[in-house]
């Protein structure tokens, strides 16, 4: 599969995370906490993208819980190879591990994973890496086209399976919001999209992961936001079914880009 263009510039978006909605008699009563996420271009040849999500979850039974979730990601500029690691830590203790490889070869995706447990799994060449997905997404906004289906490995535990994506891009807003966050000057002028892209189990998920309603397959979970046309996104809206999150862009940056013409 050809890689998509690249559009991302490097930056680094903090979020202040809130919860949003909460069923009735859900494991959700209340949430609150902070995401990070940092791309940058580690050298000429990938991109990598840092993030730290920490919150505090609450149970109606009053329990609280105090996750932190760390995930590193690089990427190939051509989609070749993507290397992943996430931990994830509850009340100070690691509780998951990810950690992995995927290479393009001539016989489509392969995936070597050395946690939670070692072992290797292939996939067809279809199959989109994250920031390759990310710059589709944008492709697509920027030649009108409102709709993305996906086959998405992100490398999320235990490693071994991928998301059927599908997005829906909503038509370009050029206009000045009046954004007041710190450092969203440089996103002035900027074109950006409101996106939703739902995410459903695919090839490699277990058959009690699928869930129907109506007679229709329910996603996973599904993320909204207004995506910039540089890579930033503000605006997120992490829906899981029984709750959903509001994310809010509270500081904004813009690191030092790589000047690979020196390389």
């Amino acid at each position: 599969m050809a890689p998509a263009n690249a559009q991302l510039v490097p930056h680094r978006a903090v979020y202040d995370i809130s919860l949003e909605r909460a069923d009735e008699g859900g494991t959700i009563a209340s949430f609150n906490g902070r995401m990070v996420i940092e791309v940058v271009a580690s050298d000429c040849d990938g991109i990598a993208t840092n993030s730290r999500y920490v919150f505090r979850s609450g149970s109606a039974e009053g329990s609280t819980l105090l996750t932190d979730l760390r995930t590193a990601q690089w990427e190939a500029m051509d989609a070749s190879s993507f290397r992943f690691l996430t931990r994830r830590y509850d009340d100070a203790n690691l509780t998951e591990e990810t950690d992995g490889n995927a290479e393009r070869t001539s016989n489509g995706v392969r995936i070597a994973i050395k946690a939670p447990k070692e072992g290797q799994v292939r996939f067809n060449d279809d199959v989109m890496f994250p920031t390759q997905h990310l710059n589709r997404l944008i492709e697509f906004a920027r030649a009108r086209k409102h709709t993305l289906s996906a086959r998405l490995y992100e490398g999320a535990d235990p490693g071994t399976q991928i998301y059927d994506t599908f997005a829906v891009i909503g038509s370009a807003q050029n206009g000045d919001d009046g954004l007041k966050t710190p450092g969203s000057e440089r996103l002035k002028g900027l074109s950006k999209w409101p996106v939703t892209i739902s995410y459903f189990p695919g090839e490699g998920s277990k058959p009690e992961e699928r869930e129907t309603a109506g007679g229709e397959e329910v996603p996973v979970y599904a993320i909204s936001s207004l995506l910039y046309e540089n890579g930033v996104s503000r605006d997120i809206l992490l829906d899981y079914g029984e709750f959903s999150l509001r994310g809010t862009l509270s500081t904004l940056s813009f690191p030092e880009k790589a000047d690979c013409a020196k390389h």
